[in-house]
């Protein structure tokens, strides 16, 4: 049998604790006996069912620094109950299909599993993540009501918020007076971008899950839905089609420029950085990314427009659930907890992340060095999560590949819809 490094780990704190057994029967002169240690040489569990060292994993990204920090911390204090981390690949799918495997499997390997917000309902829906309810139960108290939203599903929170992330609308301060609170103020705004020979207003349009972000994100703004509440029914309507018509009508006006069809962030963000555009949407870490381009001391940034007043940013970032088939539970929910304190939140700050709880924000220390922080809060207090389904994946591509076709004139603004929402329907068969 090959023991995975969980598994050896255990053992070998379970053979450690057989070694105190003995000892402690040698040198007792009491005649009394330890019972936790007694369970830790029969069961391989350190103290009591349910906990003992545990693996958390996740993908490879900038933040995995503060993740290793807060890890540290943890070990330190808590030497029989440690966590491991184990990075996953890059790839969000590649990253889906290794913990896929595991739960399929049943396997135990993993107690902590970081999803990517978009995954947290395919998860819970699936069986794979405990409901952090009775004994598992997280203190959401001084979370961002917007984060705890992002790990529940059906009504029962199966994920606790990690790190989050909003968008900005970043203009070109040297070239507008106000900052534009409306679409229709961005429009207006669009023939000062001709007079200085650059782009109106670009973002992510090519045909990935950036598109879905955007075209959420002004969907949103109209009110339009993609899912119903069980995530699974299209619930597509004239909002939607409204919010759909608004991006087409703006690349057939030129607001925004056909190249941005081939936008992901780092194109939006050179083009913007070059100063080629007047207005971008891209996430709140531009803000500090901004400084190094040709554009540093040129640009602010503000909360997305949206139709009668300000919008609402898509929801970004990271959860944690507990593997249904961790057998160590409850040290995986201290760990979320402590995951959550402010030291431990306060890690994402220095790498680029955006923390999920609402102290940090207020902090005069981190807003003195991060002055972006304030808008963010405020960004991440009406940020919108993408539509929550167990079919996420397959939902985002068809709205994805049909916006795209709409854009592009391949298909009308009202076949497009249709064909969504028959892909909608058609999810997870």
């Amino acid at each position: 049998m090959v023991l995975n490094s969980k598994a050896i780990r255990r053992a070998a704190i379970a053979a450690s604790a057989v070694s105190m057994l003995v000892l402690a029967g040698c040198s007792s002169d009491n005649g009394s006996s330890d019972t936790s240690t007694t369970t830790a040489a029969a069961g391989g569990s350190t103290s009591s069912e349910g906990r003992g060292p545990i693996t958390i994993v996740e993908g490879q990204d900038a933040l995995n620094e503060a993740l290793e920090n807060i890890i540290t911390d943890w070990n330190a204090a808590h030497p029989d109950e440690k966590v491991t981390l184990k990075p996953l690949a890059k790839e969000a799918n590649a990253q889906v299909d290794d913990i896929t495997q595991r739960m399929q499997a049943k396997s135990a390997e993993y107690d902590l599993i970081g999803v990517d917000v978009v995954n947290t309902a395919q998860f819970a829906a699936n069986g794979w993540l405990k409901p952090l309810e009775g004994d598992l139960k997280i203190d959401e108290s001084g979370l961002l009501p917007s984060t705890v939203a992002s790990g529940t599903y059906n009504g029962k929170l199966y994920a606790a918020p990690k790190n989050t992330n909003a968008a900005f609308l970043y203009y070109r301060k040297d070239l507008v007076e106000k900052a534009p609170t409306t679409l229709a103020e961005l429009k207006e705004n669009c023939p000062k971008a001709v007079e200085a020979g650059i782009d109106c207003y670009i973002g992510q349009f090519k045909n990935y899950e950036g598109l879905t972000v955007n075209t959420t994100e002004i969907t949103n703004a109209f009110g339009g839905p993609w899912v119903g509440p069980d995530g699974i029914t299209p619930a597509i309507d004239d909002k939607t089609k409204e919010g759909v018509q608004f991006i087409v009508d703006s690349f057939a006006d030129k607001t925004i420029p056909q190249s941005a069809l081939t936008y992901s962030e780092g194109e939006s963000q050179s083009s913007f950085g070059d100063g080629k555009a007047l207005f971008m949407r891209s996430w709140s870490g531009f803000s500090m990314d901004g400084e190094k381009t040709s554009v540093a001391g040129k640009y602010g940034y503000t909360v997305l427009p949206g139709v009668d007043g300000p919008g609402a940013s898509t929801l970004g970032g990271y959860n944690v659930g507990i593997s249904a088939f961790s057998d160590a539970p409850l040290t995986a929910r201290d760990f979320l907890e402590f995951m959550q304190t402010k030291k431990s939140q306060t890690y994402f700050t220095a790498v680029g992340g955006a923390p999920v709880l609402a102290a940090v924000y207020d902090d005069p220390a981190v807003l003195a060095q991060f002055p972006y922080f304030a808008t963010l809060k405020e960004a991440l207090a009406t940020a919108q999560p993408r539509p929550v389904t167990p079919y996420y994946t397959q939902v985002s591509k068809s709205i994805s590949d049909n916006t795209y076709a709409a854009i592009r004139g391949e298909k009308t603004v009202e076949q497009a819809l249709a064909d969504t929402k028959a892909g909608i329907e058609t999810a997870g068969n």
